[in-house]
């Protein structure tokens, strides 16, 4: 493999091409972006060699592309590979959240003799944009590849190879559980979680405090509404069938749940509550699964003048970033008066070892 186009130089596809241009210095990388300062920052960041003149040309020199754009752009460039000129046995690869539209063009494109193997990185920062791509941000997390015919095999194997030294956590499914299983992990979630946040707004009328109280639990469990509205959009129209689906599952148990409240008795409340603290305790804590993950650590201080310098003082010695500082007013359920929000799992544990040095500080 000696040239890979990407298209779409945000943070997943700088990412990942600044990864490959570090593991493979000789692979050529030409990249396109629709906007264009994102392309000349990728240039000047030296983890593409050149920048695309157009789509067309790009793609017909390339042995592999990469479509790290939104999910119906992604599927317009692979219709658009069907018209044009390409190399034997190109292969494509995305990054998408969800799969089925992308991949109804497998068999098609296999016909070009293109191997298309879906891709999903699950990663993410709370920053955005190729400025602040990193070659180690997948590091340990789920990287999903799909494909659904046989003829794709070798082509998987490849992509999988290349990106290998992400040291991401490989997972091959069909198209079809992929979108069933994210929709049910990460889709469906976001839109619970914007339905909160309108019923919230819409309680607003009856109380003003509904707002003011909502700063704290229910701040952090909506957490994922204040996501980007043109991609959720995208993703939903994508998964409409499995969201609605799992929606008429959803409408069905909270109906149950209903009438188990309705109903009054409080073994039956307590085993709701039980049973569903029993599974939560079971997940995974120190995976990255298909939501972005936070890394937030709630710190008990005195309500007296430097306290907050103090903790940000310790944290600095220790060389230890700091990606969020927020002082909390409603705490229920929330141990401690102080949430910082770090990087990485990683900077989290050193911080509660230098803070956990201190006697003032229970976290």
């Amino acid at each position: 493999m000696q040239r890979i186009f990407i298209v779409g130089l945000g943070l997943i596809g700088g990412s990942l091409i600044q990864n490959i241009k570090f593991h493979h210095p000789n692979i050529h990388i030409t990249g396109y972006d629709y906007f264009e300062k994102y392309s000349d920052i990728a240039l000047s960041m030296k983890i593409i060699d050149e920048i695309a003149i157009d789509f067309d040309s790009s793609a017909s020199e390339a042995d592999l592309i990469i479509l790290a754009t939104p999910v119906q752009q992604s599927i317009e460039y692979g219709k658009r590979l069907l018209e044009i000129n390409t190399k034997p046995g190109l292969i494509v690869t995305d990054t998408g959240s969800t799969k089925l539209g992308l991949s109804s063009l497998e068999s098609k494109l296999l016909k070009k003799d293109i191997h298309l193997i879906g891709g999903h990185p699950m990663a993410g920062s709370h920053k955005s944009g190729v400025i602040n791509s990193k070659k180690h941000l997948f590091e340990n997390a789920y990287y999903v590849l799909i494909y659904d015919e046989d003829e794709n095999e070798a082509a998987y194997s490849e992509v999988k190879n290349l990106f290998e030294p992400t040291k991401a956590k490989f997972i091959k499914m069909s198209a079809k559980e992929h979108d069933y299983v994210t929709g049910v992990v990460s889709h469906f979630p976001h839109v619970i979680a914007s339905s909160l946040i309108h019923m919230n707004e819409e309680n607003t009328q009856v109380s003003e405090y509904v707002k003011t109280l909502a700063a704290g639990g229910f701040r952090d469990i909506t957490r994922i509404a204040s996501s980007n509205a043109d991609m959720w959009r995208d993703i939903t129209l994508e998964n409409k069938k499995h969201l609605v689906t799992l929606m008429e599952n959803w409408i069905e148990q909270m109906e149950q749940t209903k009438e188990l409240i309705q109903e009054g008795n409080p073994a039956l409340i307590h085993d709701f509550y039980q049973s569903a603290k029993t599974y939560r305790d079971q997940l995974p804590i120190k995976e990255q699964g298909a939501l972005t993950s936070t890394f937030d650590l709630y710190v008990d201080i005195p309500d007296k003048p430097g306290m907050i310098s103090e903790v940000t003082r310790i944290l600095g010695q220790s060389h230890i970033s700091i990606t969020n500082i927020r002082i909390l007013e409603v705490r229920e359920d929330i141990m401690g008066a102080l949430r910082l929000s770090f990087k990485s799992s990683n900077d989290r544990d050193r911080a509660i070892e230098a803070l956990n040095t201190f006697d003032t500080y229970t976290l």
